[in-house]
């Protein structure tokens, strides 16, 4: 496939931000959540906008994260002054997690933090280790073919989980929603 043929494929998922919502011109990615049947993605129901996620999110009805493909952080900020929602970088669980299928080396005390910021977050070492175990396979296929070393996180997931089903949808929901308690 050309560099132009794939460019306008990622180009014709990307989001385009209008006054009062956000459209998804060929629909949304996943089928399984609010965005199933809908291509138009209100202001009024996100709660905030995560800006150190890729592609950047939205948490929306306070139980799903939305990807805006395509969106930077100009537009997230313009976002923000049009309709007051928080931008926020909360812990990236699913960063965390596949940390390890990066085409990168991390030191033992690497390691260890990310397992304290986990289970700060209320998944402990054995979820982890459970949670690794169900997508080692597919995440260190997608490396030995991307050689990907910065980031995979919960739309990285997501693609691997082939064929996806609403169960393992709703399962990489609550553990990227999972924070830690007040």
């Amino acid at each position: 496939m050309s560099i132009q043929k794939n460019k306008n494929r990622i180009e014709n998922t990307n989001c385009i931000v209008a006054e009062d919502h956000i459209y998804f011109p060929k629909g949304y990615y996943f089928k399984y959540g609010y965005l199933k049947d809908k291509k138009k993605l209100s202001f009024s129901i996100i709660n905030e906008i995560r800006t150190n996620t890729r592609p950047i999110t939205a948490k929306i009805n306070t139980n799903e994260i939305i990807f805006l493909q395509g969106l930077d952080e100009k537009q997230c900020i313009e976002i923000k002054e049009k309709s007051n929602i928080s931008l926020t970088t909360p812990v990236d669980n699913w960063s965390l997690l596949c940390d390890e299928f990066l085409d990168t080396e991390f030191s033992e005390a690497q390691k260890e933090n990310v397992i304290q910021l986990l289970k700060e977050n209320g998944i402990d070492k054995d979820e982890v280790h459970q949670i690794r175990k169900r997508i080692s396979s597919r995440m260190l296929f997608r490396t030995f073919f991307s050689w990907e070393w910065i980031y995979y996180g919960q739309f990285d997931v997501l693609k691997q989980l082939w064929p996806m089903s609403y169960k393992k949808y709703w399962w990489a929901m609550e553990i990227a929603l999972r924070n830690k308690k007040e």
